[in-house]
């Protein structure tokens, strides 16, 4: 009896220490405050311009935009799901940046473990319209509580979360409809 003990402690410490070590980082919902996240600057210059972020910026928060809103997208650079969004993301992305919608929203992807040259690849090849901003070792998808990708967070720049959403957003209509609710609010 005393040898099955121990084989039976290191299975259960197996099986639920992951559940309590990711108890502490649950992933952002409406209603609450993202975390304080600092986050390089897009490398191109666009990307850049297009969240307002001048000169020799290298870093900015979610706090440093100057616009109503922050939709900021959760990616991997290599996943399926993500580039299946992306081509209604980037239809997104231009009515958010016309007509009476223009500078009051900043859309950006956040590319989980993405490096400089993958994040270069998916600009070049048209794949993402919208700034890219590259999160090497992880660090800001710990803080955000390790969300599986595609992740949509829409929030105010102080922080302030409205809407979540994991997996595709198969009714862009309908998204595009919530965050101009969100605006006239």
């Amino acid at each position: 009896m005393k040898r099955f003990k121990t084989p039976l402690l290191v299975l259960l410490l197996i099986v639920f220490l992951p559940a309590f070590s990711n108890a502490e980082t649950s992933l952002p919902e409406p209603g609450q405050k993202l975390v304080s996240l600092r986050l390089p600057a897009p490398a191109d210059p666009a990307g850049k311009k297009s969240l307002g972020l001048g000169g020799p910026v290298t870093e900015f928060g979610i706090s440093d935009l100057k616009t109503e809103l922050v939709l900021l997208e959760v990616i991997g650079v290599y996943c399926p799901q993500c580039f299946k969004q992306a081509p209604e993301f980037n239809k997104l992305y231009e009515r958010l940046n016309k007509g009476k919608m223009k500078g009051r929203v900043a859309m950006f992807a956040l590319a989980a473990g993405g490096t400089d040259p993958e994040i270069e690849q998916l600009i070049q090849s048209g794949q993402y319209a919208f700034p890219v901003v590259a999160d090497m070792k992880y660090e800001a998808h710990k803080l955000l509580g390790e969300p599986k990708t595609p992740f949509t967070i829409l929030c105010r720049p102080d922080g302030s979360v409205l809407y979540t959403h994991l997996g595709i957003i198969t009714d862009i209509d309908a998204f595009y409809a919530e965050i101009k609710g969100f605006l006239s609010k």
